[in-house]
């Protein structure tokens, strides 16, 4: 791999976090509110002193107002040094609630990711296989609809049927893993999955019928060109060019819709968190984005930020591991 461009990729993932750090704070300082004004209010009823008001939002680091240039200043500061403050209302740190959450949240996002990419190449292949049979039409029509449902409407679907009508599930999906009081429970397994089942065959649905959808386009422009037609005048037998030859080619496309799988993915899953009231950071987002909570908020969708810029810049390198032409 050519030094220089690993370099470039480096320099641009960085100029990606700073565009994204700034954007988090002009962000949240258009929208309508003033946590200043909700803490000023509170401190006067409570009787306090101006002098005291001053340094309740000096601790906050609202003294000045929304714009102020030095808060703006120390705001960089601590983002690029992951020193996100305390929580506004909980006073605890924002590092560590988010450490607390973000297991929840990758496994939710990894699990997705890898099962709905396992379970969705298979199909694009099938579906190709079939191709111009009513199994590919049926295939292809299911897929359609599925990936073209919104996390949020199939999230609700899933809530009202399982948990609502059928009473399969429980109502939420909270569960304290760092207490490990859950390996107390009768049966551990199947109380962790029926936790985290919902949320997860939410995201997995929609994003395996994308990813099928993606394989079997793949695999039919590959299936089109010279070398497959030189491996089947060899007498390369149909299955080992399906699976061999036509698949391992058509990964390169799939490849770069799973970086783009992961952004969509970790939208979806803020979504899907709220529904599920699920732990995670997402959750973490929407309660302090409400609640005007500009640390914890500001952080959460950072560290979320962070996570998509990490998933585009690592996607380069798996072009070049899939096919030596590609060079990083």
């Amino acid at each position: 791999m050519n030094p220089y461009l690993i370099a470039r990729k480096i320099i641009q993932a960085t100029v990606l976090i700073i565009l994204t750090v700034v954007l988090v704070y002009v962000i949240y300082r258009l929208m309508p509110g003033d946590p200043a004004a909700l803490f000023l209010f509170s401190a006067k009823s409570k009787g306090a002193s101006p002098a005291e008001q001053q340094r309740i939002l000096i601790s906050l680091g609202l003294a000045g107002g929304k714009w102020n240039f030095e808060n703006f200043l120390i705001y960089l500061k601590d983002m690029f040094t992951f020193n996100f403050g305390f929580d506004f209302y909980q006073q605890q740190s924002v590092l560590q609630i988010l450490e607390y959450r973000m297991p929840f949240t990758l496994f939710l996002l990894g699990t997705a990711a890898v099962v709905s990419f396992i379970v969705g190449l298979p199909v694009g292949i099938v579906a190709t296989w079939f191709r111009g049979k009513r199994r590919e039409a049926a295939i292809n029509t299911v897929s359609l609809i599925l990936s073209s449902i919104p996390f949020f409407i199939l999230g609700i679907l899933v809530y009202v049927y399982f948990v609502a009508y059928l009473r399969l599930f429980p109502v939420t999906s909270s569960f304290n893993i760092h207490e490990l009081s859950y390996l107390y429970e009768p049966n551990v397994l199947m109380y962790v999955l029926g936790r985290i089942a919902l949320p997860l065959i939410t995201l997995i649905v929609v994003e395996s019928a994308a990813h099928a959808l993606t394989m079997r386009a793949s695999m039919v422009s590959i299936l089109g060109e010279d070398f497959i037609t030189t491996a089947r005048a060899k007498g390369v037998p149909e299955g080992r060019i399906m699976f061999h030859h036509a698949a391992r080619n058509a990964m390169i496309p799939v490849s770069t819709r799973m970086a783009l799988e992961f952004a969509l993915l970790t939208s979806g899953a803020v979504i899907v968190e709220i529904i599920f009231s699920y732990p995670g950071v997402g959750n973490v987002l929407f309660q302090a984005t409400l609640l005007e909570d500009y640390p914890l908020s500001e952080a959460a969708l950072f560290v979320i930020a962070l996570v998509v810029i990490a998933a585009y810049s690592i996607i380069d390198f798996i072009h070049a591991w899939l096919d030596p032409r590609v060079s990083v």
